[in-house]
């Protein structure tokens, strides 16, 4: 007699169904190499013409800018880190349009696994393949330039909190898709969220730039879980950081995960009467 309960079976099977899910997806991404490659060569010129800019900035020492409140090596490391993280991000959002909008979704309603559990796991499969890419990538840029390496610990918490910011993304990105449901595009939710991540997320200057109301705002927003937390480490590395990080990356993944979970729950609704 089995010890497990009834009632656990499905949840095993959707867990199973995940994973399996997130390994099609990596597989996908590998298989596609020469996207890969391109991929990281767009990351490549991205990386030259920022830490170029921000070099300049450095250089011209201007009086009564915020130039002084910049690190000693200048922002190649946090912007790297940043462009690491958001190149990563696959467009599930795109994924998830043509599921609703073309009436495939009715399709995989009928199947008995969790469709958009596995929508998502299949994301996050491609996405942990980018960053493995493009960290090598990264690492290699950064051995060839002569710039001064991370302190160990970024590295080391890097391996995780890299993951935990792109996981943000995909679920941030998984938002913007669902709009389908009331939206004929996502292209204007996915811009919102886009510009977000730019401002409140750091993505090209640490938020500690702006001016204090901004910086708060930022720092108690999604965006700073997905970009400005794992990036601030290779500035201001600690134990006590990392930990800091850790918290508001789960709790946001929490978040947003349930927030997606009901966005679905009432968009299927509305497809089941016939709506859509």
């Amino acid at each position: 007699m089995s010890l497990t309960r009834p009632s656990d079976a499905p949840a095993l099977a959707d867990l199973r169904a995940a994973a399996a899910a997130l390994r099609l997806g990596a597989a996908g991404a590998i298989l596609g190499w020469p996207v890969l490659l391109g991929r990281a060569a767009f990351y490549v010129l991205l990386l030259i013409v920022l830490t170029a800019l921000w070099d300049n900035v450095m250089a011209e020492r201007l009086p009564g800018t915020l130039v002084a409140a910049l690190p000693a090596g200048g922002l190649a490391l946090y912007i790297g880190v940043t462009e690491w993280i958001t190149l990563a991000v696959p467009a599930i959002h795109l994924r998830l349009e043509d599921d609703i909008r073309s009436g495939g979704l009715d399709v995989h309603l009928l199947r008995p696994r969790a469709f958009l559990a596995q929508r998502v796991a299949e994301a996050l499969g491609a996405m942990l393949v980018r960053m493995t890419v493009n960290g090598v990538t990264a690492l290699l840029m950064l051995a060839v330039s002569g710039r001064a390496w991370p302190q160990p610990v970024a590295l080391a918490a890097l391996i995780v909190l890299g993951p935990l910011g792109g996981a943000t993304g995909v679920l941030l990105y998984t938002l913007a898709g669902l709009t389908a449901f009331w939206a004929r595009r996502t292209l204007p939710a996915m811009l919102i969220i886009q510009k977000a991540m730019f401002l409140l997320g750091g993505l090209f200057a640490p938020i500690t730039l702006y001016p204090s109301w901004l910086k708060r705002l930022g720092e108690a927003s999604p965006f700073a879980a997905h970009l400005y937390w794992p990036a601030s480490l290779t500035i201001t590395p600690s134990a006590r950081l990392i930990g800091q990080v850790v918290i508001a990356q789960l709790a946001w993944i929490a978040i947003l995960s349930a927030l997606t979970m009901m966005i679905w729950r009432a968009g299927l609704r509305k497809t089941l009467r016939g709506d859509l």
